[in-house]
Parts: structure tokens; C-alpha cells; sequence
């Protein structure tokens, strides 16, 4: 009896499910940076898969998932690494728009420069026009996601912001930006975070924040980060 009620359980919570989501668009954007330093141009981009779904349960609205990682480019030895976050905490840019969002990749106003449609404005409308849209485009610094580094990558907590206007005051003086892009593609999600930061995957598990805190105490970058700025789904495998 009670297997019985498991399995009507089941079907009532999966019936719920699929009466309260309707629409669902997809797409995959590529990030790629290409910073200039004294032993040649370094290159790295990462795929991420955005998925955006109407909801009628527990109420009428847009949810969004994110499938990926943070970008991370090696700047050679001895020096510190650049990495591109999933998020953008710091909010709108110069003119006041928000064209990536805290928590969904770009946004209305950047999608709907990518497909061409300035008429497009329900960002449904928007993701089915990005998904059929090819090609590089070139972003500007203001609307890519945040940037991160580590004084030492084996420190969690010696994380810190990147100026993107500023590479040299983090990154060094002979370290420029040489080319940073965004295209719609079909290539497969990145999965590679977790062997270039082998303590992330431990530490936010552990429920503890970068800085070693378990939970939100202080306004400073290394506890402030979380797991979903740097991975999302979470990898607990």
C-alpha cells in the first residue's frame, strides 16, 4: 500500500510540474578571451547552456537554468590566471542597462543585438531568435560576466576582482587584453573547472565559503562568492 501511494505521489508531483511549466528555449553562448603577455597570446573560452522556461506554478512568470562553468585562462607559469565568472554581481553598465545578468547569463538588451531584433522584447522571443543566430561578435568589457583571480590558486581565499578596464593593476603591467568575443554556438558545455581549481568542488560541499566561513558574514569577495558563481549545475560527483 504504502509503494502504491509512493508512486501517486509521484505522478501527482510530476502532473504538477508539467501543468506549471509551458514554453522552453535553449541556447549555447561562447566566451572566448585573449589576453597579450611577453611569452605570446593566451586563449581560452568556455560553452555555456542557458535555458529559459515559462512557469504558471506557483506563479505566472520566466525561470532561467544555467549549464556550465567559469572560464578559466592560464596566463603561464608563474603568473596568476584570469577567470570569467558565470555571474555579473557589479549590475548595470555605463548607460544603465543590465546586458548580464546576475545569475543568467547575457541579457534582453545584449540578445537582442546578438539576433538582430530590437523589436524582440519578451525574453522568450529573444532566446528562440539567439538560437538560430551564428557568428563572433566582439563585447564590450562592460558587458561580460565578472572577473576573478587568485593570488595563489591554492588559496581559495586570496581571490580577487579583476579590473576589466584594468588588467595590468591585477594581472601585471605587460598583460593586455588582445580580443574578447561572444558567439551562439552548438559546441558541447565546458566541463573542466573542477581539475583547474581541484579544492572548489570540496569547499562549497563542506557549506563553507571561500575565505574557509561557514555562511555569509562579511562584505569581502571571498565570502561573498558562491559555488553557483563558478559552476552551475553543481558537479557532486
Amino acid at each position: 500500500m504504502r509503494r502504491i501511494l509512493l508512486r501517486l505521489g509521484t505522478l501527482a508531483l510530476i502532473a504538477i510540474c508539467l501543468t506549471g511549466c509551458g514554453r522552453r528555449e535553449s541556447y549555447r553562448y561562447k566566451l572566448s578571451l585573449a589576453v597579450s603577455t611577453p611569452a605570446g597570446v593566451k586563449r581560452a573560452s568556455n560553452v555555456v547552456e542557458v535555458q529559459v522556461f515559462s512557469v504558471s506554478i506557483p506563479a505566472k512568470g520566466v525561470m532561467h537554468e544555467l549549464n556550465g562553468e567559469a572560464l578559466y585562462l592560464d596566463l603561464g607559469e608563474g603568473r596568476k590566471p584570469l577567470i570569467a565568472l558565470l555571474t555579473k554581481r557589479s549590475g548595470r553598465n555605463k548607460s544603465g542597462e543590465v546586458r548580464w545578468s546576475r545569475d543568467g547569463g547575457p541579457n534582453n538588451p545584449l540578445l537582442a543585438e546578438f539576433c538582430g531584433d530590437a523589436s524582440a522584447k519578451e525574453l522568450l522571443d529573444l532566446v528562440h531568435c539567439v538560437s538560430r543566430t551564428r557568428g563572433s561578435f566582439r563585447v564590450s568589457l562592460d558587458d561580460i560576466p565578472d572577473l576573478v583571480t587568485f593570488a595563489n590558486i591554492d588559496q581559495p581565499d586570496s581571490v580577487a576582482l579583476v579590473d576589466p578596464h584594468n588588467l595590468a593593476a591585477t594581472l601585471g603591467s605587460d598583460v593586455a587584453w588582445s580580443a574578447v568575443t561572444l558567439e551562439i554556438t552548438d559546441e558541447p558545455v565546458t566541463r573542466s573547472i573542477n581539475s583547474k581549481l581541484p579544492w572548489l568542488r570540496d569547499r562549497f560541499e563542506k557549506k563553507r565559503q571561500l575565505d574557509g566561513a561557514y555562511g555569509y558574514f562579511k562584505n569581502e569577495l571571498a565570502n561573498i562568492l558562491s559555488w553557483s558563481d563558478f559552476e552551475s549545475p553543481r558537479d557532486s560527483k
